[in-house]
Formats: C-alpha cells, structure tokens, sequence
C-alpha cells in the first residue's frame, strides 16, 4: 500500500503543488480507471481514452493549481476535464481523418456495411450493437449525462455539478437520451429484421 494511500485528494493535490512525485503517483492510480472508463464510453477507442486520460492527468501535474478543494470536488472537476479533453479529441481526429469511403461508410449514422455489421455480430451481441450505435447519436449532452450518470454512477446532483447544469436540467435530459436510445435500438432491430426477410427471399 501507498505511503500517501490515507490521504485525500485534496492532501494530494497539496504536496502536489510542492512537486511531490509520489502524491501524483498516488492520485493517478485512485482515479484512472474511473476516468479511463468514462473516456472509453465517449471516445469508443481503447488507445484514444488512455491518451486522453494520461494527457489530462500530465497537464494537472503541471498546473495543479487549477483546481482548487474549497469549490469542487476533485472527481467532479476532473471529469469535466476528462469530458472537455474527449470532445477536444474528437474535433482533431475528425478533421485529420482522410476522406477514404470505407471510413465514412462506418462513421456516418445507419450506414454500415455488411461485412462490418457480421463483424459486430461475432464480436459483441446485436443489442449492444444497437445501443453503441443509439449512444453515438445522442447530442453530446445527453451522451454525457448517461455516462456519468448510468455508467459512471455519478448521483444525479454530481453530474448535474460536473455538466454545469440544473438537477431538474440533468434530469430532463435522462428521460430524452432513454427515449432517444429506446427508439433507434428498435429502429435498428426493426431493419435487421427487415434484412433477415429480405435475404431468406431471395435465397429461395
């Protein structure tokens, strides 16, 4: 066990501030797989959540000044960042992405192609397909308030700090993303379905 394990953040973040190495070492390793898990559900890339997480974490060591104990919480603050980090990402990617056809095809909204829907099939169920799928669709407000609030398991009035809105706010959004998912993972399973029919037809 860490020397610096009973201290809380906020101990941490002070001897950060002294450039304690350990104390860095000893907040990293508290929250990284909180914030790599909410990194991963916005980013849905493995490589691109660590990169974010790590450069996050990397940028505070150098300005642990940032954030200050007596007006937030440290997991509060930081997912924000983490969330900000992740959409910042995003906009550099999408604009270095070369325009290749098979890229679109994946990317844009209901466009895939067979071979990589039988793909996702054999990698994960088709419900989850379906809800990955109704996730990226979701406008960034919505999608964030599932994660931090199904996923992250953030209580509602924490996620309500963390997006910087209302309760009553957060909450509307919930029901909207619910309903909004509900619909588009039935709308797909409804055109597999259709698909399925179509394909058994023409193999008579």
């Amino acid at each position: 066990m860490s020397a610096y394990a009973e201290f809380d953040d906020a101990r941490l973040v002070s001897l950060m501030k002294a450039g304690n190495n350990d104390a860095f070492a000893e907040l990293v390793a508290r929250h990284t797989d909180r914030f790599f898990a909410l990194a991963y559900r916005t980013l849905h890339s493995r490589p691109d959540a660590e990169d974010v997480v790590q450069t996050a974490f990397l940028k505070f060591w150098e300005r642990p000044h940032l954030w200050s104990a007596d007006k937030s919480v440290f997991t509060t603050w930081f997912y924000r960042v983490v969330i900000n980090a992740c959409y910042d990402h995003s906009r550099k990617a999408s604009r270095s992405v070369s325009e290749d056809s098979s890229v679109i095809e994946y990317s844009l909204p209901g466009v895939v192609s067979t071979e990589v829907l039988l793909q996702d099939k054999q990698d994960y169920s088709w419900q989850q397909y379906c809800l990955q799928e109704g996730m990226k669709r979701l406008p960034n407000s919505q999608r964030d308030a599932i994660n931090l609030v199904v996923y992250s398991k953030l209580p509602q009035k924490q996620a309500a700090e963390v997006m910087g809105v209302s309760l009553k706010a957060l909450e509307s959004l919930l029901v909207r993303a619910k309903r909004s998912l509900a619909n588009t993972v039935t709308s797909l399973q409804d055109a597999d379905r259709l698909d399925e029919i179509h394909y058994a037809k023409r193999s008579k």
